[in-house]
């Protein structure tokens, strides 16, 4: 089996998968090898060493992941092989990100109450609020390689916010977030010309 050494570390958190169903939606960007002949590609199968393993262990996210990316091309007419003309791998991660929110303070100065209503100072603007919030951003990227050529001819990646709900429910939402990925996945085994994707929504 090919195996690609992954470009970000194997440690990367594998909740950065459950991104699909994200509260603002998830970002998904794609793109392929427009000079790829994809009518040669019949069968798929899994780099050796993928960038969500950890270590030299097969993490159960990367099985998860293999598992839906196989649901995938499977429907698109691909068989699995030992020798396979594509190998498909994952790479991930997880950040945590920091909103700071600044905002008027309200003061209520001398006055304030039934003196305030008789001509006494009424209350102003007094300093500011801060107000933080932490939260976490994951990101998966799938590549799609040519295995004869050791050549992406197909990328795609989602990103948005990672929810508890979200990492209870992992193989639901790497299911959704891999599904995401291969919408915009324009190619059927052994065809050349891309088919129509689905319009945006």
């Amino acid at each position: 089996m090919l195996s690609i050494k992954p470009r970000l570390t194997a440690a990367l958190a594998a909740t950065a998968i459950a991104l699909a169903g994200c509260a603002s939606g998830p970002d998904i960007q794609a793109d392929y090898d427009k000079s790829a002949d994809f009518g040669k590609y019949r069968t798929y199968g899994f780099v050796a060493q993928a960038g969500t393993d950890s270590g030299d262990f097969r993490s159960l996210s990367t099985q998860m992941l293999q598992n839906a990316a196989a649901r995938q091309m499977e429907q698109r007419g691909y068989s699995r092989a030992e020798n396979p003309d594509l190998v498909i791998n994952f790479k991930g991660k997880l950040e945590e990100k920091v909103d700071v929110e600044s905002t008027p303070a309200p003061y209520y100065g001398p006055g304030w109450g039934y003196g305030g209503w008789y001509g006494a100072p009424y209350g102003g603007w007094g300093g500011t609020e801060v107000t933080t919030r932490r939260y976490n951003v994951g990101t998966l990227v799938i590549d799609v390689v040519d295995r004869e050529k050791r050549q992406v001819v197909f990328q795609g990646a989602i990103s948005g916010v990672v929810t508890k709900e979200m990492q209870q429910n992992r193989e639901a939402s790497i299911n959704r977030a891999v599904e995401g990925i291969f919408m915009q996945y324009p190619f059927v085994a052994g065809q050349s010309a891309p088919v129509p994707l689905p319009e945006k929504k």
